[in-house]
């Protein structure tokens, strides 16, 4: 499940779901303006493809603003 990009602060949010074992992992692709992208995950395990998708959107939020840093594995990613 690829979903649709969101943009938040001047950055382009995606988000990639597998689904893996039983469970479904996403990665968190962010660009930035000018071009550069990088990859964050994958992103602990979920039930569901649209639980895994949300809570990468959200990670990637706080990300952005501060507000968490990202204890996932991180690829980065250049544009």
């Amino acid at each position: 499940m690829d979903s649709h990009p969101i943009e938040y602060r001047g950055c382009e949010l995606s988000v990639i779901v597998q689904h893996r074992a039983g469970e479904f992992v996403a990665t968190l692709l962010v660009e930035r303006p000018g071009g550069l992208r990088r990859a964050i995950g994958p992103i602990r395990a979920f039930a569901t493809a649209q639980a895994a998708a949300n809570h990468a959107i959200e990670c990637g939020k706080a990300e952005l603003d501060g507000r968490m840093a990202m204890h996932e594995p991180r690829v980065a990613v250049s544009g």
